[in-house]
């Protein structure tokens, strides 16, 4: 039967182990000559920005790390040790521990895990460096939204350019029109020229009408002129039978 203190290594490693599977990244910190108001200032800052933080058995953590395959645990396991997780941002808790690395040099980073990489305690330093996530992607979005600027300043100029060639045009037409008034004063004239053009074209229809009704139609005094003519030519024709008939005789 195990004994309760079997019970609890147990356990302890079982929780260690989930912890490490979900962590984004987790830093092996050697404390080592650190006093107890260090200790604390930073482990208050650790909770406050929602990275754990705690020490650590040598054992427990050699077991929980044999376990997951973590055998590059085992070379740093000398000294007492404490572990600082983080479920989210990686880089997170390295800035911490650099925040409290004074002299005499006091934590010691011994090693960390990122996002399935190793990297040591001068590797881990460096990347601490680094803007936080945060402030890399605003300079992300920078570096994406300067195109864009570049293209809309560039529009904006190309279209001041053709607002001024459309302004220049409008002021050109305005200037070639005539002014108002003397449009006014022309406006009437047009009009009669049209009333005389319609005069000469309807009298030409009725002079064609009356030619053909004198050509085609005899008068009153033609008709009576043409009566007289035949009342002659009959007289004349009785006359010339008269004198015939008075030779036969």
């Amino acid at each position: 039967m195990e004994s309760k203190a079997v019970a609890r290594k147990k356990q302890e490693v079982e929780q260690l182990m989930e912890k490490l599977k979900k962590a984004v990244s987790f830093y092996i910190v050697d404390y080592t000559g650190l006093d107890a108001n260090a200790m604390n200032s930073m482990r208050g800052k650790f909770r406050s920005d929602n990275y754990e933080y705690f020490v650590i058995k040598n054992s427990i953590l050699q077991r929980a790390s044999e376990r997951l395959g973590f055998e590059e645990i085992n070379e740093v396991l000398a000294g007492p040790n404490s572990i600082s997780i983080s479920y989210d941002d990686p880089i997170g808790p390295a800035r911490i521990i650099n925040d409290h690395y004074k002299e005499p040099e006091l934590p010691t980073m011994q090693l960390c895990y990122i996002e399935g990489k190793w990297f040591s305690s001068d590797e881990a330093r460096k990347l601490a460096n680094l803007p936080s996530r945060d402030v890399l992607a605003g300079q992300m979005l920078n570096v994406l939204i300067s195109p864009i600027s570049g293209f809309v300043n560039l529009l904006q100029t190309h279209l001041s350019g053709l607002l001024r060639v459309v302004d220049g045009m409008c002021k050109k037409i305005t200037e070639e029109r005539p002014p108002v008034g003397e449009e006014q004063t022309k406006a009437p004239e047009e009009p009669e020229v049209e009333k005389e053009e319609e005069k000469v074209t309807l009298k030409e229809p009725e002079e064609t009408i009356e030619e053909e009704v004198t050509g085609g139609e005899k008068t009153e005094e033609q008709s009576k002129d043409d009566d007289k003519e035949g009342d002659r030519k009959g007289e004349v024709s009785t006359e010339d039978q008269q004198e015939e008939n008075k030779e036969e005789k």
